[in-house]
């Protein structure tokens, strides 16, 4: 599928010019399909949708298509959450019980991946400063010794834009035999992840945002060599290494061996085979020719507003950013309702606005936005 193609399956592009894919995207058509099958299945023949091919067999399949755009060796090393706060908490109460005594985290690494550690205040959470830092590898490394359980960082940070080098972080934590945990909500989508080749131990992300799902799905990955001798945290029903239905209560069946052991009860079954869409309508374009066009726009919205004199804090070299522009405002809401009133979408923060181009956005999006930025 070319990006013409792929601009076409979002009906909302024909009014608006939709630049905040990294908080919700628009539904795509397959996507809407995909969820309205499932309601009108739900109103006329409920059963179908509580039997496995509905049920159990749309949540292998999202496993599997998951694990196919990370990277994931395996469909078993991804658990299904409702959302990325759900699967960071996991991964915090799977590591947690290592040994060390401390974890690192920046400045850009999103709250679920930094209060979790200090709910369980057994940890001493070293903060390493490293925003408008060249090297934040080598910085954050200056902060890991062996006594460091893991390295908690957001790959692309949601208020500055900023993008990290997952294999160069992995290669400092795994120096001193510490995990890598990577929040990838804000990259998953619209730029390429291999897990495996780049070292990854934990990934934590949405099925919505850049991933084109709708809200109530959310992904963590696990490296298997994280699940020796990991606790067994919340147990429930779909976690058992058993039949369905074949639940003894006079003692606990054995959990799975591998990240499933973390689910616990029904997802959000709508939300599964709209996930499943999404992820199949990125895999038809290519995540590589996504990139490339929201990442030239990004460069278009950075270059553009420099040079209008604008505060723009998301590095201009594409190496270092990938589709977050992050640029200071004087009145945000102001703004933000000016791009409204305009036809042009995008996320106003305390202090900045945000412009996340997607794929099958394109330049007259771009001008409709400058334009109404200028105005």
């Amino acid at each position: 599928m070319d990006l013409a193609a792929f601009r076409h399956q979002f009906p909302v592009l024909r009014t608006r010019s939709y630049l905040f894919s990294g908080a919700l995207a628009p539904a795509a058509r397959g996507v809407r399909a995909a969820w309205d099958e499932w309601s009108d299945a739900w109103e006329y023949d409920p059963n179908h949708v509580y039997t496995g091919p509905m049920m159990t067999g749309r949540m292998d399949e999202l496993r599997s298509a998951f694990a196919g755009l990370i990277g994931a060796a395996s469909s078993s090393d991804i658990c299904l959450t409702d959302n990325t706060c759900r699967a960071a908490n996991i991964a915090v109460g799977v590591l947690a019980a290592r040994p060390g005594s401390n974890v690192v985290v920046d400045d850009g690494t999103y709250p679920s991946g930094v209060y979790p550690w200090r709910a369980h205040g057994r940890h001493d959470v070293r903060v390493v400063h490293t925003d408008g830092v060249t090297d934040a590898a080598a910085a954050i490394g200056a902060a890991v010794d062996d006594a460091t359980v893991a390295v908690s960082i957001t790959h692309v940070a949601p208020f500055t834009g900023r993008r990290h080098d997952l294999r160069a972080l992995a290669d400092v934590c795994h120096a001193h035999g510490a995990a890598l945990v990577v929040d990838a909500a804000q990259s998953a989508g619209v730029v390429p992840i291999d897990v495996v080749a780049e070292g990854v131990d934990v990934l934590v992300s949405t099925g919505m945002k850049w991933l084109l799902g709708p809200p109530g799905t959310g992904y963590l990955y696990l490296a298997p060599h994280l699940l020796d001798g990991a606790p067994a945290l919340d147990v429930g029903y779909l976690g058992l290494d058993t039949e369905l239905g074949d639940w003894p209560v006079d003692r606990l069946p054995p959990l799975r061996a591998d990240a499933r052991r973390y689910e616990l009860g029904l997802p959000s079954l709508p939300a599964l085979g709209a996930a499943i869409a999404g992820i199949d309508l990125l895999g038809a374009v290519g995540v590589e020719r996504i990139e490339a066009q929201a990442s030239r726009l990004a460069g278009r919205v950075i270059e553009a507003l420099a040079a209008a004199g604008r505060d723009v804090v998301t590095p201009a070299a594409s190496e270092q950013r990938a589709s977050v522009v992050v640029v200071r405002s004087d009145d945000p809401a102001a703004e933000f309702e000016r791009c409204r009133r305009a036809g042009v979408d995008i996320g106003a923060l305390s202090g900045v606005l945000r412009i996340d181009p997607h794929g099958f956005n394109d330049d007259d999006d771009i001008d409709r936005l400058l334009e109404a930025l200028a105005s």
